[in-house]
C-alpha cells in the first residue's frame, strides 16, 4: 500500500501536462458566416446552420456551383469532426452524430475525396478551392485539390464538384443537426451533465451567441 501517497502527485503531474497541451487551432474565419455576431463567434453553430441550409434540397441547388459545393463540404467536414469533441454540445444525440458520419461518407464518395483523408486537411483544401473559385481563379482552385486527397484531383475534381448529384443522407443529417441545435436552445440544455468549470474549455475559449462561452478548434 506504499504507492498510495504517490497517487496525488501522479494525478497532479497528469493535470499539469494536460494544461500545457495547447488547444487545436481555430477554424478559418471564412468557414461559415452569419448576420448574427454570436453565431460568428461560435463557428460550430454557424457551420451547422450553414451546412443545413446548403444541403436542404439534398444538394440539387448546388449543381454548377462548385464554389458553393466546396464551401458546404468544408462545413460538413468541420461539423462532423468537431461536434463530438465539443463539451458544450454534449447533449446532442448520438444518433445525430452517427448520421453526420454517414453523411460525410456519402459526400466524400460523391466528390471523390479519399475516405481516409485527415478531416482538417480536407477542410482546408476545400476552403482554399472555394476562395479561389470566388475570386475567379480556377487554376489556383485546381491546385488546392491534390490527387492524393481528391480523385482524380485538380481540374477534373472541380468538374466533379459542379455535379455533386443527390445527397439524401447529407440532407437528412444536416437537417437533424440543425433541429437538435434548436432543441438545445429551447430546452436550455447547454449546461446539462457538466460543471461550470467546463464552460469555455471545449476546444478553445471563444464565446458563443446562444450557448455558454465556448469555442471549437479544429
Amino acid at each position: 500500500m506504499r504507492w498510495r501517497p504517490a497517487l496525488p502527485l501522479l494525478l497532479g503531474l497528469a493535470a499539469c501536462a494536460e494544461m500545457r497541451t495547447p488547444p487545436p487551432p481555430a477554424p478559418p474565419a471564412d468557414l461559415a458566416s452569419s448576420a448574427q455576431g454570436g453565431e460568428r463567434a461560435d463557428p460550430l453553430r454557424a457551420a451547422i446552420l450553414a451546412s443545413a441550409e446548403a444541403f436542404g434540397d439534398a444538394g440539387l441547388s448546388l449543381a454548377e456551383k462548385p464554389e458553393a459545393v466546396a464551401q458546404a463540404a468544408a462545413q460538413l467536414e468541420y461539423v462532423t469532426q468537431a461536434l463530438p469533441q465539443a463539451q458544450a454540445y454534449a447533449a446532442m444525440p448520438r444518433g445525430t452524430l452517427l448520421s453526420l458520419g454517414l453523411a460525410r461518407t456519402e459526400l466524400r464518395a460523391a466528390l471523390g475525396i479519399e475516405e481516409a483523408a485527415e478531416p482538417r486537411q480536407v477542410m482546408l483544401a476545400l476552403l482554399a478551392a472555394a476562395r479561389a473559385l470566388r475570386a475567379n481563379q480556377p487554376e489556383q482552385a485546381a491546385r488546392a485539390l491534390p490527387a492524393g486527397m481528391f480523385r482524380p484531383g485538380g481540374t477534373a475534381s472541380l468538374r466533379r464538384f459542379a455535379e455533386p448529384g443527390p445527397l439524401p443522407q447529407v440532407a437528412t443529417a444536416t437537417a437533424s443537426a440543425r433541429q437538435e441545435l434548436g432543441k438545445l436552445d429551447s430546452n436550455q440544455a447547454w449546461l446539462q451533465g457538466r460543471s461550470q468549470d467546463m464552460i469555455g474549455m471545449e476546444i478553445g475559449n471563444t464565446p458563443t451567441g446562444n450557448g455558454p462561452g465556448m469555442s471549437t478548434g479544429f
